[in-house]
Parts: structure tokens; C-alpha cells; sequence
């Protein structure tokens, strides 16, 4: 069934540091058909996770029906034109590791807490280094009935209520994946949080995935084009300016440990 949802601009305001209003369209154009997962468990470890510790989260958090909903972000303001004013926006930027997820839900809508074990911080509290800290992301774990709810729309009498599926709206991490992010603080309260937590300043536009060969990138918008295609190639030149910035950082921030 296709589903627009428009979450408005206050909601947005305070689930995305005060920066990103989200326009969702449920596609539901790519999906994984897996086992019903059980209660998941917190997991932070203050050390590097071990494969099998990795595994064990990654199997309990993604062992269900995982539905990527198409979307596009809508920024209040001036979405920054250069890799330093991305930067110098966000209170803290760091790069860590994924040492737990956890689901929850509020107004009906799924929110992740990422948590990170922070190993290099490269800009903000440096009294965050080896601490753990919690990152609040869009998408997660939720029943078919809250997400009906959400949408309003009836699940069909076929459909089993009490089903969990994972809605993941922009990339939700891993266990044991390594990130780098520029981050903004979210209030207690916000979207059902328990206590302080951070959110990521512009989304997946200020959140970098650890590639195969080492290096940190977006989730590109636009696909890889051939000499024949005539795509606007403005999102992808994007990405690989915001990539090279911070990758320039983060080896810049490595060399002055070394020296």
C-alpha cells in the first residue's frame, strides 16, 4: 500500500537537532523477509566489540521484516554549501563505533538509540574520547499497529497486529560499524527519550559509514551514472566533496596523534 506521511516542521524540529523537517513516502520498495525478533537487549560495551558480540546485536535488532521507505530531507535554513560549514555547525563531531541499538517508540513512530563508543573526537567536548554516548535516528523496530496507527490507515484482516517490522528511513547502522558524525543535542523528553541524547545535525548528510577500503561516506543520493546518462550529477558531486572533508579530517586528526 503507498503511504505519504508529512511529519511538520515542529516534531521534525525537535527529533533532528533543530534543523531537518522530514518528508516521508513509504514505498516500501525494498524488502527483507526475516524472523520475528524477540525483546531486544541494551548492549554498551566501553571496549571494542568482538565479531560474535557484534553478531549477537545485529541478529536480535534486524531479525524481522526490515521495510526502506523512501524519503527526502527538507532543511530549515541554509544547508551548508562547504564541508567547514557542515562542520562548524554540529556541537560535537566524532568518529566511534557502534557498540548498540535499541528500538522504541513514540507517537507511533519508531526511533533508534544508536550507541557509540566514541575514538576520535574532532571537534567538541574532548571529554567524550572512550565514552559511550547515545545518538537518537529516525526508523527502528515497530508493530504493524503502531504503524497503522501512525498512517491511519486498517491492516487487513490477514495481517498479524502484533507483527514488529523495521522501518528504516535513512541507514540505520550496524553493530561494530564504525561512524563519523556531526552531532547535535537532543533535550530529555524528545520522541520518548529517558535522558539526554544527540542527533545527528543534517541527518544522513552529516553521517558517514566506514567503507570497505577505510574510508567514511554518505549514503549517496544519486546512483553511480554511465557517460550516456544525462542525471543531475549535483547530489553525487555533493557527496564526494562532503566525503573527501571529512576524510581530510580525520587523517589530519590521526597525523597530530602520531606526531
Amino acid at each position: 500500500m503507498k503511504r505519504k506521511v508529512m511529519l511538520i516542521s515542529a516534531i521534525a524540529v525537535l527529533l533532528l537537532g533543530g534543523f531537518t523537517t522530514y518528508y516521508v513516502n513509504n514505498k516500501a520498495n525494498n524488502i527483507t523477509h526475516e524472523k520475528m525478533i524477540s525483546k531486544v537487549k541494551k548492549s554498551i560495551s566501553p571496549k571494542k566489540l568482538s565479531k560474535s558480540e557484534a553478531k549477537k546485536i545485529n541478529d536480535e535488532f534486524y531479525n524481522h521484516k526490515i521495510i526502506k521507505t523512501g524519503g527526502e530531507s527538507c532543511f530549515v535554513g541554509e544547508y551548508p554549501s562547504t564541508f567547514s560549514k557542515l562542520i562548524n555547525k554540529s556541537e560535537l563531531v566524532v568518529v566511534g563505533e557502534v557498540v548498540g541499538l535499541k528500538s522504541h517508540v513514540s507517537g507511533n513512530f519508531p526511533y533508534t538509540t544508536v550507541s557509540l563508543r566514541i575514538d576520535n573526537v574532532l571537534r567538541g567536548d574532548s571529554k567524550k574520547l572512550h565514552r559511550t554516548i547515545p545518538i537518537e535516528i529516525m526508523g527502528g523496530n515497530i508493530t504493524r499497529k503502531e504503524d497503522a496507527a501512525a498512517h491511519n490507515f486498517k491492516l487487513s484482516d490477514d495481517t498479524n497486529p502484533n507483527e514488529i517490522i523495521t522501518l528504516e528511513f535513512t541507514r540505520l547502522p550496524k553493530a561494530g560499524e564504525k561512524m563519523a558524525v556531526g552531532l547535535t543535542k537532543v533535550p530529555k523528553g524528545v520522541n520518548g527519550t529517558h535522558g539526554k541524547s544527540w542527533s545527528a545535525t543534517y541527518v544522513e548528510k552529516s553521517t558517514f559509514f566506514q567503507d570497505f577500503d577505510g574510508k567514511y561516506r554518505r549514503e549517496s543520493e544519486v546512483p553511480p551514472t554511465t557517460d550516456k546518462d544525462t542525471r543531475d550529477l549535483s547530489g553525487q558531486k555533493e557527496d564526494e566533496l562532503m566525503n573527501n572533508g571529512m576524510n581530510d579530517l580525520i587523517n589530519k586528526s590521526q597525523y597530530k596523534k602520531t606526531n
